[in-house]
């Protein structure tokens, strides 16, 4: 029987170790409970659980499932939630290293694109341009030899097209992180997690009116994904204040548009219908209106300041 640690942190998420052998049953124990095998680690784990609460309530039933089939289990869940800047340090040098990786990539398809074609100039270097495919035995090698070369030269334009393709994969790469860290989004982020947080407590709360369904792995896990949605919460709050404070978030609100102002609004000016406490309603042309959050708001031309602007003075 097998020896093995179920263990969580932040840095590493939920990974299993341990002498598992294939075909003890152990793979297919923790499949039932979200383990994913991960190639690259060789190793059992929960999907995308770096730097996330540990789902408590999987990984002891796991460990209890194994045990029962006599296996020693270990779990050590570490309670740490790493500060949000860190994480974001950590994701953006992962990010940094698959680049550097898909980098190296290109440089490999661009050699192997270039050996296959210099091999497919190889295969019929030797015979002269135009010559006819003869009947009878070399005739049928002379086809092969062709086809080969042909073939050839097909996967190295294939090699070489994937290996062109890997500068836009890192640049996009790049852009969609850039993009995460926009004030924009990050408001919009902020709104999600404070969505998920009271729904969280609403469940947590359902516990004590519900004690049939409490129990201490849930109440743990609970406890440990709101010290996340907390941090992650804080976190983006941080970096929209320094956004607001540099003039690059919050300058527009219902305090300074108003009804039939003109506002900017990913790249088109529209119309104000109605200016709320998070979102701004606009025209659309149509008999509806659209609705957007004044993150949106690039800019504003005021009807009323231009008013006052042009009243002479009495």
């Amino acid at each position: 029987m097998a020896t093995i640690v179920i263990s969580h942190t932040p840095a590493d998420g939920t990974l299993v170790d341990g002498d598992t052998e294939k075909g003890d049953g152990t793979g297919d124990i923790l499949k039932r409970y979200g383990f994913r095998w991960f190639r690259s680690l060789r190793q059992y784990g929960h999907p995308q659980s770096r730097d996330r609460a540990p789902r408590v309530v999987a990984i002891e039933a796991a460990a209890d499932e194994l045990r029962a089939a006599g296996h020693t289990v270990t779990v050590e869940i570490a309670e740490e939630v790493r500060p949000n800047d860190v994480v974001r340090a950590d994701k953006h040098e992962r990010l940094e290293d698959r680049r550097a990786a898909l980098g190296a990539k290109q440089e490999k398809l661009t050699q192997e694109a270039e050996a296959l074609r210099r091999r497919s100039d190889a295969m019929v270097e030797h015979l002269p341009l135009g010559q006819p495919v003869m009947p009878g035995p070399r005739g049928r090698a002379h086809r092969r030899l062709l086809e080969r070369s042909v073939d050839t030269a097909i996967r190295s334009a294939q090699t070489a097209d994937a290996a062109r393709r890997m500068p836009s994969r890192i640049e996009g790469s790049r852009r969609a992180e850039a993009y995460k860290e926009l004030p924009d989004v990050t408001a919009r982020r902020v709104d999600r997690l404070e969505a998920d947080k009271r729904s969280l407590e609403r469940r947590m709360a359902s516990l004590s009116r519900h004690p049939e369904t409490d129990s201490p792995r849930l109440r743990r896990q609970y406890e440990g994904e709101l010290k996340v949605l907390e941090e992650r919460i804080a976190g983006d709050r941080a970096v929209l204040e320094t956004a607001r404070q540099a003039g690059a978030f919050g300058r527009y609100s219902k305090e300074n548009v108003h009804r039939d102002d003109q506002v900017k609004i990913r790249g088109q000016w529209r119309t104000v219908v109605r200016a709320n406490g998070k979102t701004v309603s606009v025209t659309t042309g149509y008999s509806w209106t659209d609705r957007y959050g004044w993150e949106e708001v690039k800019d504003v031309r005021c009807a009323h300041a231009q008013a006052t602007e042009d009243t002479p003075d009495s």
